[in-house]
């Protein structure tokens, strides 16, 4: 691979993960799915695989943000293009969420998250989408809804 195509997919992975944060903040949920591929892999921290499918996660994302104001931002990528069809990223992540109610799977009214993203990429139908996610946190500043036994005033 020449450093022109290098160059070329490292800046089209930069664009795809910058759609995938759009997607969600801006609730396009029938472009989100367009990200990942058909076999999308999100796995844990700890090495589980959390959910499968690329149709599968959107369909999570969707659950989870749709009523939420959300600000997903992507800092900093290491990117590393394998060859013409594969690379891999870490990214400097940061999130700030927060639900009208809470959220309705976790409970949190809001959330600031720090941490990175792993992932890998494949070139599918002629674009690079995401093949593997990984988020690991560092830090994760929730707020608790009033009436839960875990919110603390002030």
């Amino acid at each position: 691979m020449d450093r022109l195509a290098r160059l070329e997919a490292i800046e089209a992975i930069r664009n795809l993960k910058a759609r995938y944060f759009r997607c969600m903040d801006c609730k396009a949920w029938d472009e989100l799915a367009s990200v990942f591929t058909r076999d999308l892999r999100v796995i844990t921290p700890d090495g589980a695989v959390h959910c499968e499918g690329g149709d599968a996660y959107a369909a999570s994302l969707r659950h989870s943000l749709e009523h939420a104001v959300s600000c997903h931002q992507g800092l900093t990528a290491e990117i590393e293009v394998i060859d013409a069809g594969t690379a891999r990223a870490v990214w400097a992540m940061q999130d700030v969420l927060e639900w009208p109610d809470r959220h309705p799977r976790t409970g949190w009214k809001s959330l600031v998250g720090r941490g990175h993203y792993h992932e890998t990429y494949r070139v599918e139908d002629g674009a690079w989408r995401i093949a593997t996610l990984t988020l690991t946190r560092l830090r994760t500043d929730v707020t608790w809804p009033a009436d839960d036994p875990r919110h603390e005033p002030g």
